[in-house]
């Protein structure tokens, strides 16, 4: 990409609209059709044409009876010029042509695991059959270094779960706003149905250690009730802490995105999950991010909006 060096400081004082009226001017030999051929008047043509002779010392265009003749030097140039301006063609006036089915490359994502299990299905399932030759590689950056990861080009979309102070040159959208439910397991617990978030507070707690921003919500929440929590596993897996649930009289405050899984679970066990006390108004955003040079880029662009699409599904869900 960079094999020619090219100093810019050499075209400080040339104006390149000067080579499109130069290509217009060879071809036609006739100022006045040279300046119909850019949509200018012919003195401003001729203005040009001025300015030509001035930047390649040499007349380029000389008059022979009543018709204009190019000089040695333009037919020189005139191949050149023709050759810039078909090439600045091809890249500035081209159609978006580009093609789903045909597209290739990596995309990288950073993105939670409650959501990664709710989007990533459905997300690689269009992926094989609108863009097979597109790979996916999703993983969990901390939310701290997301927007770091962006910059540096080592993550091309993040999905986090709470809101980030982004940059000018980031773009986001809010993709889902999630309420929050409690689990906890009949056997372990003796919970009354309209439980309140005093009787929360009483209990031992698991919560998950890749949703921190979940937890600083509830956390907050606790607080102005005058309230706090006792944390006393800290757990990596869903899996493990269903199993956790069900062993021990622990309760766990979920996003109401994951906990739905829990709530699939619970069809095979004797887990109960149910919305938090209504003092607690509590909501998680979920937002994604990228970095605006890929904001135009069409297979980024078409990723986004499909993953805004399969938030969309799940919105309703975990809004009530």
């Amino acid at each position: 990409m960079h094999d020619i060096d090219i100093k810019h400081s050499d075209f400080h004082r040339i104006d390149l609209n000067l080579l499109v009226a130069l290509d217009a001017l060879l071809t036609e030999c006739h100022v006045a059709r040279a300046a119909e051929r850019v949509f200018i008047g012919q003195p401003a043509m001729s203005h040009a044409l001025g300015r030509l002779r001035v930047m390649f010392n040499d007349e380029l265009l000389v008059r022979s009876g009543k018709r204009m003749e190019p000089t040695a030097r333009a037919r020189e140039l005139a191949p050149m010029v023709r050759a810039w301006l078909a090439e600045a063609a091809s890249f500035i006036c081209r159609p978006d042509n580009f093609e789903l089915a045909r597209a290739e490359g990596v995309i990288r994502m950073s993105i939670p695991d409650g959501i990664e299990t709710l989007v990533a299905p459905p997300l690689v399932a269009w992926l094989r059959q609108a863009a097979p030759g597109v790979r996916l590689r999703m993983q969990l950056v901390e939310t701290d270094h997301v927007l770091d990861a962006l910059d540096a080009d080592e993550l091309d979309l993040a999905i986090v779960a709470v809101d980030v102070p982004v940059r000018s040159w980031h773009q986001q959208q809010c993709l889902l706003t999630s309420s929050f439910n409690y689990v906890y397991s009949p056997r372990q617990l003796n919970l009354p149905v309209d439980a309140t978030l005093a009787d929360l507070a009483a209990l031992d707690h698991i919560i998950s250690s890749h949703r921190g921003e979940a937890a600083s919500v509830v956390d907050q929440c606790f607080a102005q009730q005058g309230l706090s929590r006792r944390v006393v596993v800290t757990s990596a897996s869903t899996t493990a802490m269903i199993r956790m649930l069900l062993a021990a009289p622990l309760v766990s405050i979920q996003p109401v995105m994951h906990a739905r899984q829990m709530d699939r679970a619970s069809e095979l066990s004797d887990l109960v999950v149910r919305p938090m006390p209504t003092e607690s108004p509590l909501l998680l955003r979920s937002h994604l991010i990228w970095h605006k040079r890929l904001a135009q880029q069409p297979l980024h662009r078409h990723i986004r909006q499909k993953i805004a699409a399969l938030m969309a599904d799940f919105d309703e869900l975990s809004a009530g």
